[in-house]
């Protein structure tokens, strides 16, 4: 996702923040600019806020005591550099994990409940489904596995695609070409690339004759589809 920085707004930038303080995230949770002083904060969320950072600092104490109790050794030193406190940083992946049953829909900004939520399957990646349940409990660690297993199909989606579009470029190729030995020079361009449109007007023509619904096959979609199909055969 590209993002400037210099022009997102204090929700946008600290879910680009490597490491986050509690009282920073606290603040954000409840629509506050994480920097805000705490004598600024209105009277009427310093309650929450205040809630929030309780929270944090057990939850967060407790994923400590499990990662020690481990021997987790490398791990607290990359989540907690320092002791568990609402100054101390840390790592930003287990902190918004934490946060994931604070956020209220009605107050937490869409930018910090959305980093939230993509927080969860690092996480259960990264660190396991003890780690996260600590975070969450039960419902992130559901979230963190149905998320894994849409990126996977969608993966599969994706390299399935790309086949489709593979073979779609062979066979346009291959049909220009054999086409062309009749010295017909529509088929292939002077770059040595087939031409989209007698490939198209074959498409028509075939499903016309054979009662084929024109539904998906208009002009605009097939030029389109042969047209990454015969790029496709460029790439790796």
């Amino acid at each position: 996702m590209d993002f400037n920085f210099s022009k997102g707004d204090a929700f946008e930038r600290i879910t680009h923040y490597p490491q986050i303080e509690i009282k920073e995230m606290a603040r954000v949770l409840a629509s506050l600019d994480p920097n805000i002083r705490s004598d600024q904060i209105p009277p009427e969320k310093s309650a929450i806020v205040n809630e929030y950072n309780t929270y944090l600092v057990r939850v967060n104490r407790m994923i400590y005591n499990l990662l020690s109790s481990n021997g987790k050794n490398k791990e607290l030193n990359l989540i907690y550099p320092k002791e568990v406190a609402t100054n101390s940083p840390i790592e930003a992946n287990i902190l918004f994990s934490s946060c994931f049953i604070l956020i209220e829909k009605d107050l937490t900004p869409k930018p910090i409940q959305d980093r939230c939520l993509s927080a969860l399957p690092i996480v259960f990646k990264k660190y396991g489904e003890a780690v996260l349940n600590y975070c969450g409990g039960e419902q992130a660690i559901d979230i963190a596995k149905n998320s894994i297993k849409g990126k996977r199909g969608e993966h599969k989606k994706q390299e399935e695609n790309a086949s489709l579009y593979k073979i779609i470029g062979i066979l346009s190729s291959h049909i220009a070409k054999e086409r062309a030995k009749s010295g017909s020079s529509k088929w292939i361009k002077n770059s040595g690339l087939p031409s989209i449109d007698p490939i198209y007007q074959l498409i028509q023509n075939y499903a016309r004759d054979n009662q084929i619904t024109p539904k998906g096959i208009g002009k605009s979609t097939c030029y389109e589809k042969i047209k990454l199909a015969i790029l496709s055969l460029n790439d790796d």
